[in-house]
């Protein structure tokens, strides 16, 4: 699983903006709609995207290695440490040959903006949840902080299913801090 040293380089990555001298692109990417397709992201995205791999790839290998990685946290003025070169390249190279190519590279920046998407997400629901102030989500709550705030629709069944499974104490509702430990656990 991916921890705070893993994270550290995500953060780094997607908060800072590349300089426009290192964004070169090498090589035309021929696939972008079938990556965009398969990672749910825009075409745009997959563009910019890869701009950033092209620019960290500085021997042009057509992947990055850990040397690569530790160059950029060390120019967005990040931890170099081994550990955290070594956290980001276990969670990101998935075929185990020691270099992110640029469908690992995607597959990880996506599925780190989706998080932070879905982290938002959860964030509107629990405060759709505290409006009443009685501390507790009840399955008609869940149903209707659910729909406003995800646009997509549970039936009372479900978010009673989804309340059981975090209700800890058996009271029929959860605390926001059992349903927290439920959104991290589904």
């Amino acid at each position: 699983m991916n921890g705070p040293k893993d994270n550290l380089f995500w953060t780094a990555l997607m908060e800072h903006k590349i300089p426009k001298k290192k964004l070169k692109k090498k090589q035309k990417l021929t696939n972008t709609a079938e990556l965009a397709e398969k990672y749910e992201v825009s075409n745009k995205d997959v563009e910019k995207i890869y701009d950033i791999f092209v620019s960290m790839d500085d021997d042009g290998s057509g992947t990055i290695s850990s040397s690569e990685v530790a160059k950029m946290l060390a120019g967005f003025g990040c931890d170099v440490s081994p550990k955290v070169v070594q956290a980001v390249m276990r969670s990101s190279d998935k075929s185990g040959d020691g270099e992110i190519d640029f469908e690992e590279f995607l597959a990880a920046v996506t599925s780190k903006i989706k998080l932070n998407n879905c982290k938002a997400d959860i964030h509107l629901v629990l405060e759709k949840m505290e409006k009443d102030n009685d501390k507790f989500l009840s399955a008609e709550e869940l149903v209707v902080a659910w729909s406003e705030t995800l646009k997509t629709k549970i039936t009372v069944r479900e978010a009673e299913a989804l309340i059981q499974q975090a209700d800890t104490k058996g009271r029929g509702a959860v605390t926001v801090s059992e349903f927290i430990t439920m959104c991290q656990t589904v």
